[in-house]
């Protein structure tokens, strides 16, 4: 059974070096490969060495490109004493993720959870400059976050990256990471293929997040809102999390599965973030609990968008437009990533051994609710 973590992204800076060095003697102990050999014939060797350094080509060539576009974000919050508490109003660095610049006004694309609780960010460019941003908006559901850049008056970005279709990308297509590993080691390049696409993961808050891409270019504390690149430089995902298996000693042990955001998801919800500074996600107005048979209905908000629809506490619903509730398909999913606001689905519920069929109108999730 394997485990997944999203904070390899959020690099606790008092703990970096420790676990760098860690990471570097395991990565030395690993990395030694024998040299290739072939017995066949001379040529061959000399084409696998060709497209070998064809490929470090265009690794090299997309690095050059993005690396001006690609920065290492910090998340500023007021400083704590050693109870929790906060002891002033002065904010400092709690941790650090990785962005990339999408547009010469100067939005930053990231996760949310890098931004998260954030009450000032800075981000540093890859020749050290650092500028002052303020949040544009986050989708928590989706853990896309976009900033803005505070550009002083004549100053311009150092680069931007474009968005490719990431509808495109094939298993065992080259991918290519940038970001910034425990917020120390800025514009750090690794490379590695496609996997597998169409991906989700279970967050643990009731939902999967879909949409992503997983992949084996090496990522660390750090990288989690950085880009990941096509051969052709277009960023064709958003670096958010890797998987860690178990070991004896409740421990975890690193991988080389590594999860990015569909690119194609990532820029609908920034243009959408953007535009209007939050995304709208389908809301009913109730509480519900996962049983054995469906999502049970708990509670019904009084004036909520479902309030005179005609549901009861304790209805149990099976099935969304014919979608059926199961461990695959949360309820959650099916309203907040399948559906919008104002569409009118039929909910098919049981009530007391009787099964029924609702339609409801889906209101517009506020947005201080998961």
């Amino acid at each position: 059974m394997e485990m997944y973590e999203q904070d390899h992204s959020f690099s606790r800076r008092k703990t970096a070096r420790l676990t760098t060095i860690l990471a570097m003697l395991l990565l030395g102990l690993f990395a030694i490969n024998s040299p290739a050999t072939n017995a066949a014939t001379g040529s061959s060797s000399s084409t696998v060495s060709q497209l070998q350094q064809s490929s470090n080509s265009a690794i090299a060539d997309v690095a050059a490109e993005a690396n001006p576009a690609t920065v290492t974000v910090y998340n500023l919050q007021p400083q704590q004493n050693q109870f929790g508490d906060q002891s002033s109003t002065d904010v400092v660095p709690v941790g650090s993720g990785s962005g990339y610049i999408i547009d010469e006004t100067g939005h930053v694309v990231t996760n949310n959870h890098v931004v998260e609780g954030g009450a000032a960010f800075e981000v540093r460019f890859e020749d050290g400059t650092m500028v002052n941003a303020t949040l544009v908006g986050t989708d928590a559901f989706q853990d896309v976050a976009v900033l803005q850049l505070d550009l002083s008056e004549g100053q311009t970005v150092p680069g931007t990256v474009q968005f490719g279709d990431s509808s495109e990308l094939r298993v065992g297509d080259e991918v290519i990471a940038i970001g910034s590993p425990f917020g120390e080691y800025a514009n750090t390049v690794t490379a590695g293929i496609v996997n597998a696409v169409d991906r989700s993961l279970d967050t643990g808050e009731g939902y999967l997040m879909p949409n992503l891409i997983q992949h084996d270019a090496d990522i660390y504390p750090g990288n989690s809102g950085g880009p990941l690149f096509n051969d052709a430089g277009e960023v064709v995902g958003m670096n958010v999390a890797k998987a860690v298996a178990p070991t004896l000693g409740n421990t975890t042990e690193q991988t080389n599965i590594g999860f990015a955001i569909e690119g194609n998801e990532v820029k609908e919800i920034v243009d959408e973030l953007i535009a209007d500074g939050s995304v709208a996600r389908s809301y009913l107005g109730i509480r519900t609990e996962l049983t054995v048979n469906g999502q049970s209905i708990v509670s019904i908000e009084p004036n909520g968008p479902v309030a005179d629809a005609g549901l009861q506490v304790g209805d149990v619903v099976l099935k969304v437009d014919g979608d059926a509730i199961t461990e695959e398909n949360p309820f959650i999913n099916e309203l907040i990533f399948d559906h919008k606001p104002g569409e009118v689905v039929d909910l098919s519920i049981e009530r007391n051994g009787e099964s029924l069929t609702i339609p409801v109108t889906l209101g517009e999730r506020p947005a201080d609710t998961q």
